[in-house]
């Protein structure tokens, strides 16, 4: 079992739900197809396996001038 969390720029949880995947693998690429299908490939995300093992990660990208996200 895994989960996936993606974020908006400034920090709202636009998806948080399980994953139904018997591999690595497997979880990022399904992660991928909830990505593409939501339009947030973009965005902030994580997948993470039960174990807390983190599988994919995408951090929030920031201005060092501003401290502001810039996605």
């Amino acid at each position: 079992m895994y989960h996936m969390t993606v974020y908006s720029e400034n920090g709202e949880v636009l998806i948080d739900q399980a994953v139904e995947a018997a591999t690595d693998a497997a979880a990022k690429q399904e992660a991928h197809r909830l990505l593409q299908e939501k339009g947030y490939e973009t965005k902030p995300h994580r997948v993470f396996h039960r174990t807390g093992r983190l599988v994919m990660f995408k951090p929030h990208q920031f201005d060092t001038k501003t401290s502001k996200a810039t996605i």
